[in-house]
């Protein structure tokens, strides 16, 4: 997951197998399909059950936490880094977790008097979007995940996401495709370089895409996850 490496990262922090995460996967998901991962330690045993999408979700930053917002068994938890809490991407979870989080939340009443004056403008050359694809899948999230991994790893200027889908017995996956606007991603080596460009005087070119290079990105891409699915 793109969103948990990136926390790790901006805190300094490793990645490691969560063993607390693992035994609530392993409780709440069944485990048939994909094969499981073999552990070569004695102290290991729990992730020998595991199936590599489970172990890739159990893998998360170093010391963190999962807090639970309810007495209820049967409700995911909400994991913490640091003072950061990372919430589902699915609008119906998302939108629970929010309202349950905030009661936990306070806002200083000095921060609240003087607000926040930034200019998030963006620039001309940065209004340009590429076309969005939804894929709408029958398969299980966890049964797509090296196909995922591997069409990732094969086209870094595409931003990608997957979202299960609850309570349909038909549709189980969502998968996002979108161009990225910055050769090479969202980073913040491609910000600088962007940033450096502009005080040298010099244009965009070379470091934002026009739109159709990042439509012709986004076909690619679309190509390459479509022969790897199931």
């Amino acid at each position: 997951d793109v969103t948990i490496k990136s926390v790790a990262e901006a805190l300094g922090l490793d990645m490691e197998i969560h063993y607390e995460m693992a035994s609530l996967l392993l409780k709440k998901m069944s485990n048939n399909t994909e094969e499981s991962v073999q552990s070569t330690t004695e102290d290991d045993g729990l992730l020998r059950r595991m199936s590599v999408g489970q172990l890739k979700m159990a893998t998360l930053p170093s010391k963190s936490e999962l807090k639970y917002l309810t007495d209820n068994p049967d409700e995911w938890p909400v994991l913490k880094c640091d003072n950061i809490f990372i919430l589902p991407g699915v609008p119906t979870f998302f939108q629970q977790k929010i309202l349950r989080l905030s009661k936990f939340l306070g806002e200083p009443e000095e921060e609240k008097q003087a607000g926040l004056d930034v200019d998030i403008s963006p620039s001309p050359s940065q209004l340009a979007k590429s076309d969005t694809y939804r894929i709408v899948l029958s398969s299980e999230e966890d049964s797509i995940v090296a196909a995922l991994n591997e069409t990732v790893a094969a086209h870094p200027h595409v931003t990608f996401g997957s979202y299960p889908i609850v309570d349909n017995p038909e549709h189980k996956t969502i998968i996002t495709l979108e161009g990225r606007f910055y050769n090479g991603g969202y980073t913040r080596s491609s910000s600088r370089l962007l940033d450096q460009a502009r005080i040298n005087g010099g244009d965009d070119a070379g470091i934002i895409f026009t739109k159709q290079e990042m439509d012709e990105h986004l076909a690619n891409a679309l190509e390459g996850l479509k022969s790897r699915l199931p």
